[in-house]
């Protein structure tokens, strides 16, 4: 089941379970221009080995935006 979230920041996430732990996916949205073929401006993936990691990392993710 993915967890899709909306950030104060615009920032979005989801959190899905994977083989071994789960998959943690930050990106921002944007419309697809001439220039931009994605929905988005930036995107990354973590392979983390629980929904505890993903948290940590997206708290720390987060708080580093300010």
């Amino acid at each position: 089941m993915q967890t899709l979230k909306l950030t104060p920041s615009k920032v979005q996430y989801s959190i899905t379970p994977i083989e071994g732990g789960v998959n943690l996916c930050i990106w921002e949205p944007a419309g697809v221009t001439e220039g931009r073929s994605k929905p988005f401006l930036f995107k990354i993936n973590y392979r983390l080995p629980s929904n505890i990691e993903a948290q940590k990392v997206l708290r720390e993710y987060l708080k580093s935006l300010g």
